[in-house]
């Protein structure tokens, strides 16, 4: 016994002791009447109840009523209603399968009585599928449920002999002979039965087998009852013994219906002609029996092309075509696809059980027949197996973000993004509106927050026909906000969250998700597997598939083998909202395992630039990213994803993975001279310091804004970032910074004629450095000092100073500072050095004033 809630089918209300559960299919079997105390108390306990007989039964009906409340709420909850006499259950008696069973029974009679064999057949199956098993076989029966059990049960074998009946008027003796075989087994005396096993076996050719079933019956009706078969039994067994053609007249089936047509297409969407010829060329061409597959990206139209070829090519299939939603399959298991194909090709009656059964009848409800099935938003071809017919006359369309693979007998229609005409169409169409005429720029830059995307196209289209008293320009600032844009893409039912995410499996939802947590730039294999917690390869596996599913995009970046990945502007934001959902150790554990990586790659490629190494062994600890490649070209590549890494931690209050990365990435910046990437990275790198304390950090930081304000000519601005530095690092003793800042205030005044404050930051610079011992502090001294004995024509302390700036550099096994120091040795012992220009850092020119 099994009872459901009705206000929630998911709840369980049978109760779990055996008693309350007699008390309640009693009070089932006799819904809304009154069954009286004494009734209950003898189904209960037959002639011998206890002296607490009626207590315990009300304990039961109140046990009873506390379940039906659990159930849930409902328009008409069931109630059990205490009577003078006894207990009434009040509920629609439609929730029950009891009911629903006569129900279909009686029509079904009544149908056969009409001649409507067919209606008749599919009825009788109705209520035949609502039996799981025996009548109440885990409740102990009484009498009211011996009576109701044996009348259910003549009633089920009545609508099975109907069912077989109605099938053998139409023909469908082969269906039928299995089950006929069955159901005599289970009732060995049913004359019925065995009549029409007895017809089946006839018209299947197998008219000895026939007879033995009638022989087989009379043994056992002489043996165990004395008696003889019936009349109308031994009148059939004359006739198959005479070979009464008649036995073999049947009605024809009714002609199957075509297949119910795919929804109307919407006007003025038309997807690119071209695409849609193309398609068109491949359904007329295919073989029978054939297969094409229409792949693309989310929101790429397939769905809307595959719509507008099935009714473009309608002559071609002239028995139908038919649309199956895959998608419906994967939110509820009754949305099987394979039994809404085979029902919408006209197959009634009970299906059969195993899937090579079923797909029998569908070759068999297709034989003869040209149709066009449509599979749409299947999740790969792989698992479509079962649904594709191999009788020959069908062609099927099947519409997937995944290609099938190389292996698979299909035709293949790769669906790109559209063009800037064909998206500036879409959009066009959608509004109502030429706005690609009126307002290009604005336009564009619509087109370029969907991403070309036709379904974000349509829906933005649809937002600006639904208010007309947008400008594009309007519309196309409120699209700029990315962290709303989603949300504006929503429109008539359409959401383009709904599409991006239709189909994604967990698995492919948990990958957007941790590559949503990486920066908002292209990235290779490492990054990703940093993000994936994962090796570099395993994780390049991944992303091939996340790029076969069209959900990720590949490219070779200059001067790169290796390649390199992004998400789709629409996808790099939903996959920001997955990421946002994470949980916060996550978050934290992958920003610190890129960021890691990405300051051990920056370390790892700036020690190569400068050293003038083409390229790391691969075998070289840390750093892999950057193995086996120029390292000039790894940060070109990486530039993006580096500043962004050190924001990103920054903003995840990662204030020491942010703080490293900074100081790994500035140097390259520096060289590279990519002013606005360098300033946002120590801005970061200065107040992560000051959250963490850092006064070391904070100084460094300073110092190196100093630089850029004066690489920029910011004069005053980097005085005081240099001054503001250099009083940081005195503060806690750090000479290494006290000396680089100071070399910096005394760049300030080396670009004109020195002065005596120029000679006083020197000393000091010198000294500080000196006492830090830091190699690149004691060069940067060197080289001020160098600078200043060359302006004051002392070309032999000059020589001493660059001489030693040449040492540094080469310990240091820095290509650039050494190049640096030779010129400023050449142009120490030169006759004439020139007066019209300085070099004051490695490749930093700055003209000479006028002299005092």
């Amino acid at each position: 016994m099994e009872v459901r809630g009705p206000g929630n089918p998911g709840t369980d209300l049978t109760p779990p002791a055996a008693k309350p559960r007699v008390v309640l299919a009693t009070l089932l079997v006799r819904a809304n009447e009154a069954v009286p105390i004494e009734t209950l108390i003898t189904e209960l306990w037959d002639d011998t109840p206890p002296r607490t007989a009626t207590t315990t039964l009300q304990v039961y009906i109140s046990h009873l009523r506390k379940l039906i409340a659990d159930a849930g709420p409902e328009e008409t909850p069931p109630a059990i209603h205490t009577g003078r006499h006894g207990y009434l259950l009040e509920l629609d008696t439609c929730g029950l399968d009891v009911s629903c069973f006569e129900r279909y029974g009686e029509e079904a009679a009544a149908a056969q009585r009409d001649g409507a064999h067919a209606e008749a057949a599919e009825l009788y199956a109705r209520s035949l599928a609502l039996w799981r098993g025996p009548f109440l076989p885990d409740v102990p029966a009484g009498p009211v449920l011996s009576a109701a059990a044996t009348r259910l049960t003549e009633l089920r074998t009545a609508a099975l002999e109907g069912r077989f009946r109605a099938g053998l008027r139409l023909g469908r003796h082969q269906e039928l002979l299995g089950e006929l075989q069955a159901a005599v087994a289970e009732h060995p005396l049913r004359e019925e039965l065995h009549g029409q096993l007895m017809v089946a076996l006839y018209r299947a050719g197998r008219q000895a087998e026939a007879l033995q079933v009638f022989s087989s019956l009379r043994r056992t009706l002489v043996q165990e009852l004395a008696i003889e078969p019936g009349p109308d039994l031994q009148n059939l067994h004359q006739r198959l013994l005479a070979g009464d053609r008649e036995l073999r007249r049947t009605e024809p089936e009714p002609p199957r219906p075509a297949p119910p047509a795919p929804p109307a297409v919407e006007p003025g969407l038309l997807p690119p002609e071209a695409e849609l010829d193309r398609l068109d060329a491949l359904l007329r061409g295919a073989p029978t029996g054939g297969t094409v597959v229409l792949t693309g990206g989310p929101g790429a139209g397939k769905s809307s092309l595959a719509l507008h070829a099935a009714h473009r090519v309608a002559d071609a299939f002239p028995d139908g075509r038919i649309l199956i939603d895959l998608d419906h399959a994967r939110t509820s298991p009754a949305n099987d696809p394979l039994p809404r194909l085979l029902r919408g090709l006209g197959a009634t009656g009970p299906l059969p059980d195993t899937e090579p059964e079923r797909r029998g009848l569908l070759d068999r409800l297709l034989d003869g027949r040209r149709i066009l099935i449509v599979l749409d938003n299947a999740p790969d071809t792989e698992g479509l197996r079962p649904l594709l017919p191999t009788a020959p006359d069908s062609v099927t369309l099947v519409t997937t973000r995944r290609a099938p693979d190389e292996g698979t007998p299909a035709s293949v229609l790769r669906l790109s993004r559209p063009s800037e005409d064909q998206a500036l169409r879409m959009l066009d169409s959608a509004a109502g509106a030429p706005h690609s005429r009126t307002d290009p720029d604005s336009t564009a830059r619509i087109l370029a927050a969907c991403g070309h995307v036709p379904a974000a196209l349509r829906i933005a289209g649809d937002r600006l026909a639904a208010h007309p008293h947008w400008t594009p320009a309007a519309f196309a600032t409120r699209l700029d906000d990315e962290t709303s844009r989603l949300d504006e893409l929503r429109a008539n039912g359409q959401d383009i969250r709904t599409v991006l995410t239709r189909g994604l499996c967990p698995d492919q939802r948990q990958a957007l998700a941790r590559l949503g947590l990486l920066p908002a730039a292209p990235f290779g294999a490492p990054a990703a597997a940093a993000a994936l917690d994962t090796s570099p390869p395993k994780a390049e596996r991944l992303l091939d598939r996340l790029v076969d599913d069209h959900l990720l995009e590949a490219e070779r970046p200059y001067g790169s083998g290796l390649p390199h990945y992004r998400l789709p502007v629409l996808l790099r934001l939903l996959s920001a909202e997955l990421a946002a959902e994470e949980p916060a150790e996550t978050v934290a554990a992958v920003t610190e395992r890129f960021c890691t990586d990405f300051t051990a790659a920056a370390e790892l490629a700036e020690e190569l630039i400068a050293s003038g190494t083409a390229a790391a062994p691969r075998d070289h600890a840390g750093g892999g990213a950057v193995h086996g490649r120029r390292p000039d070209h790894w940060f070109t590549e990486e530039r993006a994803a580096l500043v962004g890494a050190v924001v990103l931690a920054y903003e995840r209050g990662l204030w020491q993975p942010a703080l490293r990365l900074a100081r790994a990435v500035t140097g390259l910046l520096e060289a590279s001279a990519a002013w606005p990437e360098w300033n946002v990275v120590q801005q970061v790198a200065l107040d992560a310091a000051g959250r963490l304390d850092d006064p070391s950090a904070r100084a460094a930081a300073l110092r190196s804004l100093g630089d850029l304000a004066w690489q920029q000519h910011h004069l005053e601005l980097a005085a005081d970032r240099y001054e503001e530095a250099r009083r940081t690092a005195e503060s806690v003793g750090d000479r290494t910074e006290e000396a680089r800042a100071l070399t910096g205030l005394a760049d300030l005044t080396l670009e004109h004629r020195p002065s005596s404050e120029t000679r006083a930051l020197v000393e000091r610079a010198a000294e500080a450095a000196r006492a830090s011992g830091d190699r690149r502090a004691r060069f940067e001294a060197a080289r001020c000092e160098a600078l200043l004995a060359l302006a004051d024509g002392r070309s032999h302390a000059a020589t001493r100073a660059f001489t030693t700036c040449r040492d540094l550099a080469e310990a240091l096994r820095d290509r650039r500072l050494d190049a640096f120091a030779r010129r400023g040795l050449r142009s120490a012992t030169a006759p004439c050095p020139s007066d019209d220009a300085l070099e004051l850092r490695p490749a930093v020119w700055r003209l000479r004033g006028p002299r005092p």
